[in-house]
């Protein structure tokens, strides 16, 4: 049963999940940021759902054009009892994907009480499905690291808009994994196994820090170049990803 107190996403074993993934055409791959980082995040997440199974979760994802999309690509390994459905709106919630998500007592399809959500675009599909899941009473986390627009402004500006929603929060993959097992005995170990698989598959897709070049210390000019060749700090994911591998380490 949900909690109308907690804050966090419901463990697994108190309400149904619905992991929903937003996938466009691999062509688009070239224009659209940290779309690896998504890979990442889904397979994440697939893990997850096969360790929970039907009885306490589903895996729904639409694409643009499912027929033109290889789902035998390795690098997003779909869950065998993932539900795929063709997106022909904005919002992910077409005829087949809503009933997985409200249910249907006569076909015997239980509903589900929360979702956790990410995909392509931002501000456009994970955006839409966010608010009419809302508007039907179902909680929703946004995995903003396994999220992305075409223009980063674009998806920087939906998350900002989201973050402000009843109802709805924004989160990591790492978090929301922890959150929705809350350590529960049963699954720590697999848990711990699959969060060192997170840090270490995104540690190699983010980019390496810069090395300063060799300068001579002398002038202010030398000084300005200096500060240019500065060592450039992770990116905060690339951060979230390293600490989320070494806590795991810890707990093993």
């Amino acid at each position: 049963m949900l909690s109308e107190h907690s804050r966090l996403i419901q463990k697994f074993d108190t309400c149904r999940t619905a992991f929903m993934l937003c996938r466009v055409p691999d062509k688009v791959q070239p224009i659209t940021p940290n779309f690896r980082d998504t890979v990442h995040v889904t397979n994440t997440m697939v893990a997850v759902h096969q360790l929970l199974g039907p009885e306490r979760s589903v895996f729904v994802t639409t694409e643009l054009s499912p027929q033109g999309v290889d789902h035998d690509d390795r690098r997003i390994q779909l869950p065998g009892d993932a539900i795929v459905a063709e997106n022909v709106q904005v919002s992910m919630l077409v005829p087949e994907v809503r009933l997985c998500i409200f249910g249907d007592d006569e076909r015997g399809v239980p509903p589900v009480q929360q979702v956790i959500i990410w995909g392509h675009e931002t501000h456009g599909c994970i955006l839409h499905t966010a608010d009419e899941l809302l508007t039907h009473g179902v909680r929703v986390a946004v995995l903003v690291d396994g999220c992305a627009s075409h223009v980063k402004d674009m998806h920087d500006t939906a998350v900002l808009q989201m973050s402000r929603w009843d109802g709805l929060m924004v989160t990591t993959a790492p978090s929301a994994v922890m959150q929705l097992t809350r350590s529960d005995a049963r699954f720590v170990k697999e848990i711990v196994k699959i969060l060192k698989t997170f840090g270490a598959d995104w540690a190699t897709t983010q980019l390496q820090p810069k090395v300063a070049a060799p300068h001579s210390a002398e002038g202010d000019g030398d000084r300005a170049a200096a500060a240019d060749n500065a060592v450039a700090a992770p990116s905060a994911s690339a951060a979230t990803a390293a600490a989320v591998a070494a806590s795991c380490t810890t707990s093993a």
